[in-house]
């Protein structure tokens, strides 16, 4: 397999399950790979350069543990370095005239749990009048990629080399990030649905608790041939899956049918 910065990590350990200790090998921030359900949730959407930005260290680090075992570099002579955090950068203006509410994850990630559910309920409850600041061991990139997409600004205090703020807040309404997600490719539901007679896989998430319909459907997709679709069942529209589609590279058609049941149309 060819690999370059921008490859998922969730792709390497697809291609080859050594990946894991080769890459927990290279700093102690990596050891949680070695947890499934951390594994399972973070691989999908860190890249290579995203874990290097998160262990401080070069792509190239990567690029030596992960050869022995068979991957190719598809550039080896590309000098890439973590990209700098702006923790040098002075506290925005409009951040700091916010109330702050202060999540602290830096037990659950110690004690191998998973604090995605706590995250994504703590930024539910951010308005244009409070930010989010989630105090974790090191910067969250996947968490801030999501986000990003979703409307939401960051600003990154690296208080030291296991403390790190991250902030969060409000610079556009979610409606109207929300606007720039979904695109249905001009489609009505239900022609959607016609175009892939015969070719569709159907799930039913509803009845599993946050982060699992995430979790699910991304692991359903990184299956789903390309001339598929997948059709889900879930009890609301997932507005912090709807970027992650995006960046994959999938289109989706959504159809609320009522309270608790909305039918979801994935496909490329």
């Amino acid at each position: 397999m060819q690999i370059a910065a921008n490859t998922k990590i969730s792709a390497l350990i697809k291609e080859n399950p050594a990946a894991i200790e080769a890459i927990a090998s290279i700093n102690r921030h990596f050891e949680k790979l070695r947890n499934p359900l951390l594994r399972k949730i973070l691989a999908s959407r860190v890249t290579i350069a995203d874990a290097a930005r998160i262990g401080g260290c070069e792509v190239e680090r990567f690029y030596e543990k992960l050869e022995p075992l068979g991957f190719t570099i598809s550039n080896k002579k590309e000098k890439t370095m973590p990209e700098p955090t702006i923790a040098a950068a002075e506290m925005p203006a409009s951040l700091a005239k916010l109330k702050v509410n202060t999540l602290d994850v830096c037990e659950d990630i110690a004690t191998g749990n998973d604090p995605f559910l706590k995250i994504m309920e703590a930024v539910d409850r951010i308005d244009v009048t409070s930010a989010l600041l989630i105090i974790n061991t090191f910067e969250p990139t996947p968490l801030i990629a999501i986000l990003k997409k979703k409307g939401y600004s960051y600003y990154t205090e690296v208080k030291s080399p296991e403390l790190v703020h991250t902030y969060f807040w409000l610079e556009q309404t979610i409606e109207a990030a929300s606007e720039e997600t979904i695109k249905p490719a001009g489609n009505d539901f239900e022609d959607t649905l016609a175009r892939f007679a015969g070719k569709v896989k159907r799930i039913d998430v509803r009845h599993l608790e946050m982060p699992q319909p995430m979790v699910t459907i991304l692991g359903e997709l990184e299956d789903l041939p390309t001339d598929e679709a997948l059709y889900v069942v879930h009890k609301r529209v997932p507005q912090f899956l709807l970027p992650q589609l995006q960046e994959r590279g999938f289109a989706v058609a959504v159809n609320e049918v009522g309270p608790n049941e909305v039918y979801l149309l994935i496909y490329k």
